[in-house]
């Protein structure tokens, strides 16, 4: 059912932080520009979606080890979290405008989704679906010919771009409803290069662009010159920060940068500097040496926290963004980043993040519905000192909450950073806090807890033991001189999120960099979640930290999967999603080929391997299509396209939308921060549930 939302009002939320206690000033475009009142935004939202989709592979056996297998058509729609336990469906269908036919005949209890082995490719197909016994559509969706030529979803990328000889490839995306319409929209990332984190001179600035799933071109905004291209420089978050039911977008822009109405940030002389280091030659500022070069790096400048609006990338507001620090000349401010930040050529200095957090109360746990607008959450630093900040917005006016520096807290809170921050209801208050890496602050801004185990690149928060209170975290660790020394001595732990203790580690002793570590329900005779680690020493429990198997999922070229964890083909268990390659720790009975455990490989239709590297992830992966298994977008080959694909597997479980799920939420809408991460539910929800469901 379409529910309707009338707009009481509308709020601006953006945030920006000071190394000093001044708080942030809201600038116009120029120095000396007002702001200027934004036209009115719809005021009919339609919320309860239930995104009725079809997914169908015309070629499900061209290619015997990486298509689909799997022939029939998926009709599959969602499961409201507001919807009675005993819900059940009726699902009909019209050809080519003829005679309507029931297809089921009993009710669909036990899913919501539909396998149709008899549809014709060749004539449109017209799906609704009723509540049980009723007459009543609550959702529809027609499949034509020209859809069931292709197993993905195709977007075609805007081509006015603002140089024409450099390919802005795909890359991150982030989904919201931009409009009110119920539908999710998409925001992309565009970058001319894929994204490095150090020097070396690139040409072309980043793109924020924003399309309709049926590929409608809204709007794009150009981050500009003096925004380096690359994961921990363009980070943005799309999230409705005011209650109005549509959502805002924001980042961290500077002279230069486009909005979509085509306004440009410049200085109080309307002019747009270039601080973009062009020596080739450069190092360090203060030592003179630097990992890399320093050309193209940007340490000049104003540097602001932009937040826009979804419906038109209108900006609404900005204020100044965590500053660099220091005073007087090139080498004194040097002297300070390298005292603060732990280098003095841009590096450490500049790993900026942006999230959203709840810090007055989470949505309600039954129902979704905010009980309080979310705060904007940004920060700067991650190996010495760093930064985290809070702010709010009152009345179109920014109030900070709180910040958090390390310089004010104990040494043992320095360098415990990960490459990206997690948001979740951590002690289990019923508000959020902040994880970043191997530190914990609370929802007020103070110290929550600190483990002491170091950087990291990976980090995972969910309910992984179905028998423990509260939520878990699964991280590998950097450095062993701090795993091994102040932290829990285990280069990969199961942690818990209540007060940071230790529930489970493997690599006791080990001297390694373990980059990679994924956490997953794989394994359905053993018991709550599994977790492993790039330091290939086997399979563990969650729970009891013993030894499952020393087996591996692998994919591409046999390599072990660490990527990512998707709910695909509608086991009671979840897949490995790495390299655009979808593989099932245990032989899938639905698929029609020789190898049951590869899934798919959405390469054999098209798709690039992925982003960023060789972390190979995808544009986008979540539950925003039919039923609760997530939807991958990847860029195609040619850089011209998002494709996106959604699972043609027949399932007889059912989960209400993933999104509805604070914790899941979170991580979706914060999985393209920093080095990307997966999605994880804050309930339990493994193999053992599934199988009782059943």
């Amino acid at each position: 059912m379409k529910k309707y939302h009338i707009i009481l009002g509308m709020f601006c939320l953006l945030a920006g932080t000071a190394c000093s206690d001044d708080d942030p000033v809201v600038k116009g475009n120029n120095g000396n520009q007002t702001e200027e009142e934004l036209p009115p935004l719809p005021t009919e939202v339609i919320t309860g979606s239930r995104a009725m989709w079809v997914s169908y592979d015309p070629t499900p056996n061209a290619d015997a080890n990486n298509s689909s297998g799997i022939s029939s058509a998926l009709i599959s729609w969602r499961l409201l979290k507001t919807d009675p336990s005993n819900v059940a469906f009726d699902i009909y269908k019209t050809v080519d405008g003829g005679t309507e036919v029931k297809l089921n005949g009993e009710p669909i209890s036990t899913s919501t989704s539909w396998a149709d082995a008899d549809m014709d490719p060749t004539k449109t197909s017209y799906y609704r679906v009723t509540l049980a016994g009723q007459t009543e559509t609550v959702c529809d969706r027609t499949f034509t010919p020209e859809m069931a030529t292709k197993f993905y979803h195709e977007i075609r990328l805007n081509m006015n771009v603002p140089d024409a000889s450099l390919t802005y490839s795909p890359d991150d995306i982030q989904v919201g409803d931009l409009d009110g319409d119920g539908e999710l929209e998409i925001v992309l990332k565009r970058e001319p290069y894929d994204g490095a984190n150090q020097g070396g001179w690139r040409n072309g600035t980043t793109l924020l662009e924003a399309y309709k799933m049926d590929g409608t071109f809204l709007w794009q905004i150009d981050m500009g010159i003096n925004i380096r291209s690359g994961s921990h420089y363009t980070s943005y978050i799309l999230y409705d920060f005011d209650g109005d039911g549509l959502c805002e977008i924001a980042f961290r822009s500077s002279e230069g940068t486009k909005f979509g109405d085509g306004k440009i940030i410049t200085d109080a002389f309307g002019q747009v500097n270039d601080y973009r280091i062009r020596d080739e030659n450069g190092a360090g500022w203060y030592s003179g040496a630097s990992l890399y070069t320093t050309c193209g790096l940007i340490m000049e400048g104003p540097e602001y926290i932009s937040i826009c609006r979804g419906y038109d990338g209108r900006e609404i507001t900005r204020v100044d963004n965590i500053p660099r620090g220091g005073e007087g000349g090139k080498v004194s401010m040097a002297k300070h980043w390298n005292e603060y930040w732990g280098d003095d050529y841009g590096n450490r200095m500049d790993r900026y993040f942006i999230g959203v957090a709840y810090l007055d109360g989470i949505p309600d746990e039954n129902t979704g519905v905010r009980t309080s607008n979310p705060s904007l959450i940004i920060s700067r630093g991650i190996y010495h000192n760093w930064q985290v900040w809070a702010l709010d917005l009152k009345a179109n006016k920014l109030e900070i909450r709180w910040k958090f520096d390390t310089a004010e807290h104990s040494s043992k809170w320095l360098s415990m950073c990960s490459h990206c921050f997690r948001v979740a209801d951590l002690d289990g208050d019923g508000k959020d806090e902040i994880l970043y890496g191997s530190a914990a602050i609370d929802d007020d801004g103070s110290e929550l807890w600190c483990t002491g185990n170091g950087h990291g690149d990976c980090l995972y928060v969910g309910k992984f033991i179905k028998d423990r209170s509260g939520l878990q975290i699964v991280a590998s660790f950097e450095e062993p001189s701090n795993y091994n020394g102040q932290g829990h001595g285990y280069a990969c732990q199961v942690i818990d999120a209540r007060d940071g203790s230790l529930i489970a580690g493997h690599g006791a002793g080990s001297t390694a960099d373990v980059g990679r570590c994924i956490v997953a329900d794989i394994n359905p005779d053993s018991p709550d979640f599994e977790y492993w680690s790039s330091l290939d020493a086997g399979v563990f429990s969650c729970s009891s930290g013993a030894l499952v198997s020393n087996t591996f999922p692998t994919g591409i070229g046999s390599g072990i999967m660490y990527n990512v964890a998707i709910y695909w083909s509608g086991q009671s268990t979840r897949e490995m999603l790495d390299r655009a390659c979808i593989v099932s720790y245990k032989e899938n009975p639905d698929v029609n080929k020789t190898n049951k455990t590869r899934l798919v490989y959405f390469g054999a239709y098209g798709s690039n391997d992925g982003n960023h590297s060789t972390k190979y992830n995808p544009c986008y992966y979540g539950d925003f299509l039919g039923d609760y298994r997530e939807e991958v977008i990847l860029g195609s080959s040619d850089g011209k396209s998002l494709y996106i694909f959604s699972t043609n597997h027949p399932t007889e479980f059912r989960l209400p939308h993933l999104m509805t799920d604070h914790n899941y939420d979170m991580s979706q809408a914060m999985q393209n921060m920093g080095y990307n991460q997966g999605t994880n539910l804050g309930y339990y929800v493994g193999a053992e549930t599934l199988k009782k469901a059943e």
